[in-house]
């Protein structure tokens, strides 16, 4: 069967994200050299995601979403994502801030924290008066002053429960200390390119609508534990309240103890792999001659991306207002 454009595209967008939670830096180059092979619009798109992944997986390195109008300056600042220790309190409280504007009163459970995400569900349903508060706050730092610079700059980017999850950052940056960023090895694992295909796809769509009418497993229930055990996987990442209570929630929500979760995925994996199998080759061999087709163009890409990291890393923090998209075009 002949694939769409927007099927190819889905494909690849949902493996660059995999990608960069799993810490494999060289499936984020080559997957982003190809992307935007693909179309403009594939670049512009680029843009926007870089800064609404890096706010939902590591959201500290907000204040150094550094770009130029150079492709590769969008690249390394998913790159720094990718080689960091994840950190998704950002994701967390912003998905749940989302879901009670939407409605869902389930998300607050009793406890102080509940205020937290009253006020960033207050925050989208008045989205200009929370950044005018967030502008008189006082910033600990440089770091925070650049985080919420960058916040402001995307701030009507993506989805709305993206602009919760930047919102979200925004809030803990004035709110609380920041984690610590550390620097991870690269794994030594091979990547799982079945994990691309989630229920944001067709073919992950598909397989799952089948393995759990074959097991006769809640599609929801069988969707979240895939997306919990395998496609929100990482290498590493700091202890995140607000991811793990998003989490619990949603076991909740769906009706699955978190403690029997792995009851349902362990005899569901093998065949949802299955299933996958062939859709997993020919995105793996597509991937790879494509790599093999442009290996120079790629190789150059990847020395771009290390020269600008290497020059953002040299210069002190409190020199980041000294740089725009203008000051550093010739990177």
């Amino acid at each position: 069967m002949i694939k769409s454009g927007t099927d190819i595209e889905a494909r690849y967008r949902s493996l660059l994200q995999k990608a960069v939670r799993r810490g494999d830096a060289d499936l984020v180059h080559t997957t982003s050299a190809l992307l935007a092979s693909l179309s403009p619009k594939e670049k512009n798109w680029y843009r926007t995601r870089t800064a609404i992944i890096t706010f939902e997986e590591c959201w500290p390195l907000g204040s150094e979403l550094i770009f130029n109008r150079k492709f590769h300056s969008k690249i390394a600042a998913l790159i720094k994502v990718t080689r960091a220790t994840k950190s998704r309190d950002a994701s967390g409280l912003g998905f749940l801030a989302h879901a009670l504007i939407e409605g869902d009163g389930s998300v607050l459970n009793g406890t102080d924290d509940d205020k937290h995400i009253k006020i960033v569900a207050n925050a989208i349903k008045r989205s200009d008066d929370f950044w005018r508060w967030i502008a008189v706050q006082k910033k600990a730092d440089d770091q925070t002053a650049a985080l919420i610079e960058n916040a402001v700059r995307f701030k009507k980017e993506g989805l709305p429960r993206d602009k919760a999850v930047i919102q979200a950052a925004a809030y803990l940056s004035v709110t609380g200390p920041m984690p610590p960023r550390k620097e991870l090895q690269l794994p030594d694992q091979t990547f799982p390119y079945w994990v691309a295909f989630d229920k944001h796809t067709a073919e992950g769509k598909r397989v799952m609508r089948d393995v759990a009418r074959d097991l006769k497993i809640p599609l929801p229930q069988l969707e979240w534990t895939c997306f919990y055990f395998e496609g929100a996987k990482t290498n590493g990442e700091s202890p995140s309240k607000w991811w793990e209570r998003l989490c619990q929630w949603h076991f909740e929500k769906i009706g699955l103890p978190v403690e029997e979760a792995h009851l349902l995925w362990e005899p569901a994996k093998p065949q949802v792999l299955e299933g996958l199998a062939e859709e997993s080759r020919r995105l793996q061999n597509d991937l790879y001659r494509w790599k093999m087709a442009n290996l120079e163009q790629v190789q150059a890409l990847k020395r771009q991306v290390e020269l600008f990291i290497e020059h953002f890393e040299e210069v002190h923090r409190d020199q980041m207002n000294l740089f725009s998209e203008d000051h550093l075009d010739n990177l």
